[in-house]
């Protein structure tokens, strides 16, 4: 009795696929990504090794969340026997608009997230940022993409006992409209050398904008594609909240992990936030058209 909602399933192998505990589990390894690689341990994260990694990953996304949630659990019932869920995650109010007549959305600190994020009209961008390339790697993922998961708690309780003007500096952008620091409109450039009368820069040299822009990381971008979660609280009366960030990515190591490794140890956010899961995956192009196409066909072909 459910209207399909606009579901839409992604799904990608994690590098324990190819290979665990030194062996080849599945006569696949040697078409097993060089990219595809473990995250190496970053500061500002508490790792919880039950909510990482994994085998395969799916993302449902639908306008109906017991849409979403009946086809993780419809995948779940015919995988069993060869499959379980090692973990799940169940997120609302995508973070990030990804085409030019979406609002953006707000994140649960109240600020706008993901203005600057690719959009999907702009295919040159996607074409370096995103989709990995015939040559990049083994041919099964040529049209494809890494996806990044983390897990990211936010420490609400502390945020909103701080000043409005605290949380603008950490950010970066005004609350209310998203505009970057001293100026006016939300879609504005980021401007670094605006300055207050002392000469401090109106975008904080620590702030979040500033640290995760292309400009300050020389051309660096990637697709976001995140939600906001609550999981009911800790024991301690605290919200357990925050983001389940997802990004979408060409190459991990040129991208993602040097942009993370710069924020863990630079952004002034990590004062309000940890990271507690991750994970990595690369993504198979997308279907084609043919009955015998199948998720994954290129790489069991």
């Amino acid at each position: 009795g459910l209207a399909p909602s606009q579901l839409t399933l992604t799904i990608g192998f994690g590098p324990s696929f190819f290979v665990k505990d030194g062996k080849d589990r599945f006569g696949i390894a040697a078409q097993k990504p060089a990219l595809l690689a473990d995250l190496p341990k970053f500061p500002n994260e508490t790792m919880d090794a039950a909510r990482s990694g994994g085998d395969i990953v799916v993302q449902a996304c639908a306008n109906d969340p017991q849409v979403a949630v009946h086809a993780i659990r419809n995948l779940a019932r015919v995988a069993f026997g060869v499959a379980a869920v090692k973990y799940s995650q169940l997120g609302f109010g995508r973070t990030s608009s990804t085409t030019r007549d979406q609002a953006t959305p707000r994140n649960l600190f109240g600020f706008k997230d993901g203005t600057n994020n690719l959009k999907a009209d702009e295919t040159d961008k996607l074409n370096s940022q995103v989709w990995v390339a015939d040559g990049d790697g083994p041919g099964w993922l040529t049209g494809g993409a890494y996806m990044i998961t983390r897990r990211i708690r936010m420490r609400i309780e502390s945020w909103d006992r701080t000043t409005l003007l605290e949380q603008e500096r950490v950010i970066g952008r005004q609350k209310g409209s998203g505009a970057p620091n001293g100026l006016t409109q939300e879609f504005q450039e980021l401007n670094f050398d605006i300055v207050d009368d002392e000469k401090t820069p109106l975008i904080d040299t620590d702030a979040h904008v500033r640290l995760a822009s292309p400009q300050h990381l020389g051309g660096i971008e990637i697709l976001r594609r995140g939600y906001n979660f609550t999981d009911g609280t800790d024991g301690f009366g605290h919200l357990d909240a925050g983001l389940f960030f997802i990004a979408f990515v060409r190459n991990p190591a040129k991208q993602f992990i040097p942009m993370q490794m710069e924020l863990s140890r630079r952004d002034a956010l990590n004062e309000y936030i940890t990271h507690t899961g991750t994970g990595i995956f690369a993504c198979p192009p997308g279907l084609g058209d043919g009955s015998s196409t199948y998720w994954g066909s290129t790489l069991f072909a």
